[in-house]
Order: structure tokens, then sequence, then C-alpha cells
């Protein structure tokens, strides 16, 4: 090892840097960046070549001299792709300039954004689970599966058409299990009116456009051991890109929450990123609906949450994660308000008319009597 590649080694290790490990071709991509140097020749040797040295040859000690005072290393911009806002939301309720800002910032430049401390607790949620699996069979029109995961749509309509079907109706825990979800689906969306009455007003002023406002939606999903499913593999362990951009369209927000740690993936137009996630955090991204209500100041991103659990027994519940795709109407009225000029605006621009045309009149009348009294002189 040379004295430069010791220095590489210790100056820098990519991957304390991130948040979250970089595949193999960005690592290859910032070694080659990091070995990459004005230095291009090897050091020279501590000892001498020859019993009377070569008076052109480079002293070691003028070499160390100059290692000491290299520039800092700068990593490539990439690198710092995962530093997505996480704020508290407590912070954000109470208007805490800080964590708004930042909020706002990831919003822009990723389509995506974490609210911590969301007052769900791991209990409810993984309770809001407890008859899953008997539901997914029950409901098997609303339910598939993708490789090692389940799926299964909910919203408020088809739940109400399903209650009318005697094989629903009378069973008691299905009536448990989508009073759960009923509960879990309004404190999401609570929490997303929340983020969008921060988005609506600490945005631009440029004009807004309104969305339509659809029906919330959420999808269930069951994470099973990839090893437990060997003949059927995930489709990608990417996000969706069809269906997931067909709802990016109909949604203006998406609320991620899984039951215990796992990746989130996320496709924005900064390129494609992953960062852990748990129970604890909720992960915003943002869909092509609030997009276009911005006019392009936020950006849309496409992300999902993959959690590979351990292998449970058959009394286990599993790993769960829920994703809540809504369209809150706050949004709306945040256009109203942006796109019409208050009373005291109105009043403040008549007075302004009122003092100019006051000023002109009275530069007027002096004019026109100085020109009088110099005709009569």
């Amino acid at each position: 090892m040379t004295i430069f590649d010791f220095y590489i080694s210790t100056r820098i290790d990519p991957s304390h840097i991130l948040p979250h490990k970089l595949p193999t071709m960005a690592l290859a991509r910032i070694k080659n960046r990091l070995t990459t140097s004005s230095v291009s020749a090897p050091p020279p040797s501590p000892m001498p070549t020859s019993a009377r040295g070569n008076r052109g040859d480079q002293p070691f000690s003028t070499y160390l001299d100059k290692m000491k005072h290299m520039p800092d290393l700068s990593l490539p911009d990439y690198v710092n792709r995962s530093m997505i806002a996480d704020v508290e939301y407590r912070l954000i309720k109470s208007r805490d300039r800080n964590s708004i800002s930042e909020m706002m910032r990831s919003a822009s430049k990723y389509g995506v954004f974490r609210i911590r401390g969301h007052g769900i607790s791991t209990e409810e949620l993984q309770q809001s689970f407890s008859e899953a699996d008997f539901c997914f069979g029950l409901l098997a029109d609303r339910w598939s599966r993708d490789g090692d995961r389940e799926e299964f749509q909910w919203s408020r309509t088809a739940i109400a058409a399903a209650e009318r079907r005697r094989d629903v109706a009378r069973e008691e825990r299905f009536r448990k299990f989508s009073q759960k979800l009923e509960n879990l689906a309004s404190k999401l969306e609570a929490i997303a009116d929340d983020a969008a009455k921060i988005i609506g007003s600490h945005g631009g002023r440029q004009s807004r456009q309104k969305i339509m406002e659809n029906e919330t939606r959420m999808t269930l999903f069951k994470h099973n051991n990839s090893a437990l499913q060997p003949h059927t593999p995930r489709a990608s362990q990417t996000p969706r890109g069809g269906e997931g951009k067909k709802d990016m369209s109909v949604f203006a927000l998406s609320l991620h929450l899984p039951t215990e740690q796992g990746d989130f993936c996320l496709l924005s137009d900064e390129g494609p990123l992953s960062f852990r996630t748990g129970p604890d955090t909720i992960v915003f991204t943002l869909g092509e609906q609030l997009q276009e209500w911005s006019c392009g100041e936020f950006k849309g991103a496409v992300g999902e949450i993959n959690i590979e659990p351990e292998i449970q027994d058959d009394h286990e519940q599993g790993a769960y994660s829920v994703e809540l795709k809504c369209s809150p109407s706050v949004l709306n009225h945040a256009v109203d308000r942006i796109n019409t000029i208050s009373i005291t605006d109105q009043i403040f621009v008549v007075f302004v008319l009122l003092l100019i045309f006051s000023l002109i009149s009275f530069i007027m009348l002096n004019y026109l009597g100085n020109f009088v009294l110099t005709c009569m002189n």
C-alpha cells in the first residue's frame, strides 16, 4: 500500500457518510473519483536507491510535507441523495420554521419527506392487521399476490359494497377488521391534511390549479420471507412504474407506514434511491396531482416499502405495511386563498391609487396656477 492509498483509506470512508449503503456501481464511481488525484506518480522511496543518490529525485520529506497540505477531497453530488427530510409531527403542527423549511426543501427537490412521532403506536398498527389473513380470503376479489407480497385494496365504497354480501355481513371478525382499518385511515387522513395545509400555506404565491378530490384508497401489504416463495419471484424490487405512475395522476399524497423496519425504495426526478424506515415514521410521496397543483414547484415521486421478515411460525402475524393515497381538500382551499385578493388587499390598493391621484392632482393644480399667473403678468 502506498502512502497515498493509506491517506485515502484513512481520510474518508464513503459508507460512513451515506445514510444508507450505496449500490456497488455507485461505490465504484466514488472510489474512482477518490483515487483520481493530481499526484500521478507513486511517492519516492524513503531509502536511497544508490549510495550517491540522485539530486534530481524528490526528497521523501518534501513529499510528506506536501501530503500534509493536500486539499480536502470532495464527494460527488449524488452522495447526498438520501438526505430526505425527517421532521417531528409536533414541530410542524406548531409551525416550527426550521422543520417546515426542511420539509418543503425535500418535497421540492425529491417529491418525498418523512414525518416521525405521528402518534400511531406500533401496537395499534399491528392490531389493525390481526384479522387480515381471514379477511383477505373473505374478500378474494380485493386481494392479489406479487411474489412474496400479498396486497389488499381498501376503500370506503368497496367495504360498504362488501358489507351487503350475506357471507360478509354475518362475520364479526370482518366488522372488527373493517372498523380498525377505518380508524387507521382516519388518523392517516388527519396527518395528511396537516401536511397539506403546510404545503398550501408555505409554497410559492403563484396561481394554483384545483385538484379533483378523489376518494381515499388504502392498500395493505403482507410481506412474506422470499425464501418461502422460491417459484413466485416479485415482478420487481423497485417501485412499480405502470400502476404507480397511474396512481400518481389520481392522488396528491401517498403515506407509507410499516409494522417493522424495512427499506423504502423511491423513483423521482433525482433518480432512484432508498433508505431505512420503520413504524415510528410515515414516508410521504407526492403525486402528479400535487405537482400540477403547484405548477411544477413540487416534484412527483413513486415509492414503496420492502420488508424481508424473519420466517414466522404459523401462529405469528408476520410483517405488514400500509399505503394510503388521498387528495386533501385543503389544497383547494389554498387555491381559493391564493387566487383571490382579500378585502384588506383591495382596500390597500384603493388607498394607494387615491394617494397617487391626489399627488398628481396637486402637481397639476400648482402647474396650472403658475401658468395663469405667468400669462397675466
